[in-house]
Formats: C-alpha cells, structure tokens, sequence
C-alpha cells in the first residue's frame, strides 16, 4: 500500500480529498436531517395550536376579539349590579347592646308577632313561642353574641310578619340553631400527626356572611304556601334563602282509595215497544185537494205559573261529595321550612365592633 502511494501520489491524494469531502457531507447532511426533523416537528405543534384555535368558538380574530371583550364588559356589568342589590342587605355596622337590652327587645318583639297572630286567628304554641329564642327566657346571652342575635331578632320579626301576613292556620314548631358565637367552646382546629394542628390553604377563604339558620312548620293550605315564600324572596331588608321544603298533606293516612269512589250508575231509558210504525195508511180525509181554513180559536186565558221544583236529594257523603272534596285538594298541608338568613358581614365585622350603652 504505501508503495502505491509513493508511485501514484496524485491518485492517493485524490481518494484522500473524497474521502474527506465525503465525511464532510456526511456530516453536513446528518446535521441539516436534524435541523429539519426539528423544524417539521415546530411545524406540526403549530399546526395543533392552530387547528385548536380555530376549533374554538368564537375564533381568535380581531373582530371577534373585541365582541369577546364586549361581552366581558356587559357580565361584568351584571355582576356589579347584582353586588350593588346584595350590598343593600348589608349592614353598615353590627353594635353590641347590653344582654337585659336585647331581652327586652326580645318581648316586645314576642308581644307585636303574638298580637298579629291572634288578630289573624292563626294558632300558635302559646306560652311556648319565644320566635325561636326559647333558651333566653331564663337566661342571658353572652355579650360577644348580642350583635348578631339582634339582628336575627329583626329577621325572625320580618318572618313571622310574612307568616302574619298569608294567614296560615297554625304555626307549628319554630327550630333556630345556635349560633356559633353562642356556643361556649369554639371547636378546636384538625389535628394531624403527632398532634400538630393541619393550616387551611391559603387560597380557601371565608364566605362574606353568616348563616343564621331557622326552621319553621305551619300548616296552610297552597296558596298560602306561594305567598309566603314569595314574601321570604322579595323582602326588602333581609335575605332570606329557602334551602330545603318539605310538604306533608294533612290527610296522608287518610287519602281515598280506589273502591271508595262510588258513582251512581246512569239508568238506560226502557225502549217503547208500541212505538208507532208509518206505513202507507193515508188520512181519511186525503183527497189531495186543501184542507178548508180552520175557525179562528178565541185567546186563552193566562196560564198560571208552575209551581217551583223542589230540588232532589244530596248527594250522599260517603257515594261522592266527600271523596271529590278530597280528590280535589280540600285539605290543608303541613310545610317545614329550612330558612337561611344570610348576614353580610359589615366592614368593620371582625375588627373594632361598636357596643351600644
């Protein structure tokens, strides 16, 4: 091999510059395969995006843009309106009065609802009905929970006004839940291992009201029912929120079964065997030519009126009045109401509360 060389040292050289042109566009063309496999993969994910963006609805166009932003603008308007009216429940301040203050307010708030009640003739539980603040009859609230339970007092006031108002027969049973500023031991945090207490995240947040739940069960009839919730959805100074209702019939062990209803049988006219039959019997008097002209009749006298019918028998209670009563809704409801009212916490809620003296 290198005696070849040294004969033919031009041909040597030669192979020698394929060789290293050959490895040089080796080496290119393996370069510029990898530049275009990653430019044919860029490619097609900006296809996908684009394929993606034009599958939506609307699609990205300027013109679409700016309808898209003008529907923003329009929900944004809605909802600042809609915070605007919630705000309006909203009290500016929640003030502390002294716990003999809020007892007071308490009884006179017992004295109007009972007195409406009794105007209206609607049945309640007498001595009993504290309008859902029974545990405060012997007993003090805490200072820390006046604030709160005398605006629940206004609330339950504005209820039972609502109630007062439909005129149910009977108010049944009022339930309200103890707040949690009444309780005397606030619930201690989760625990995790070892007895280390577990951080709520940092994006849960607390709602911006309290819940003041109450349960009320009135027996009315559907109407009545309509009204009061209408009353309860569009008061004017507390919101009221209707989470759960439940309507019993009054009668439920009592509804008429099938083999109750009983129906007089309608009675089939007899058919009249002597019915006459026209044959071609022709009058006597039938000789085709006119009848003479009858003489004329002298006027009757006046005839007096009949005498009235009497009408005929009722119909039996047990054959129809007293099941169609009940098939057709006769008989009252007994309704439970799951209220919620909702208190906005005020801005100063949870910093520097007023006490009233």
């Amino acid at each position: 091999m290198g005696d070849w060389i040294k004969n033919n040292k031009f041909e040597a050289l030669l192979f020698l510059g394929v060789i290293i042109v050959a490895v040089g566009a080796f080496l290119f063309g393996s370069e510029k395969d990898r530049l275009y496999e990653e430019a044919k993969d860029t490619y097609g994910q900006h296809k996908q995006s684009v394929m993606g963006l034009k599958g939506k609805k609307p699609y990205p166009t300027p013109p679409n843009a700016t309808e898209f932003e003008s529907q923003i603008d329009d929900y944004e308007e809605v909802v600042d309106d809609l915070q605007e009216k919630m705000l309006n429940y909203r009290p500016e301040t929640l003030t502390k009065i002294p716990p003999p203050q809020f007892i007071e307010k308490l009884n006179a708030a017992r004295s109007e609802v009972t007195r409406s009640f009794d105007s209206h003739r609607i049945e309640y539980p007498g001595e009993k009905f504290y309008l859902g603040f029974e545990n405060y009859t012997g007993a003090l609230p805490k200072d820390e929970a006046t604030a709160q339970l005398d605006y629940q007092l206004g609330a339950m006031k504005a209820l039972f006004g609502i109630v007062a108002n439909a005129r149910p027969s009977a108010l049944l049973n009022v339930n309200r839940a103890r707040l949690p500023v009444e309780k005397d031991k606030v619930e201690e945090a989760p625990r995790g291992r070892g007895g280390r207490s577990v951080s709520k995240k940092s994006s849960a947040k607390e709602p911006p009201y309290h819940r003041l739940p109450v349960e009320v069960t009135f027996r009315s009839t559907e109407p009545v029912m309509r009204k009061i919730l209408s009353g309860l959805a569009s008061h004017e100074d507390y919101y009221f929120v209707v989470r759960s209702i439940r309507i019993q019939n009054e009668k439920r062990d009592q509804a008429p079964a099938k083999d109750d209803v009983e129906f007089e049988a309608p009675v089939d006219e007899p058919e009249d065997e002597d019915f006459p039959t026209f044959e071609d019997n022709l009058p006597t008097n039938d000789s085709g030519e006119p009848a003479a002209p009858a003489d004329p009749v002298a006027p009757a006298d006046p005839v007096a009126p009949a005498d009235p019918v009497a009408p005929g028998p009722a119909v039996e209670v047990a054959g129809g009045r007293r099941i169609l009563g009940q098939v057709l809704g006769a008989e009252q409801i007994n309704v439970l109401l799951e209220v919620d009212i909702v208190l906005f916490k005020a801005k100063d809620d949870g910093k520097d509360a007023k006490t009233s003296p």
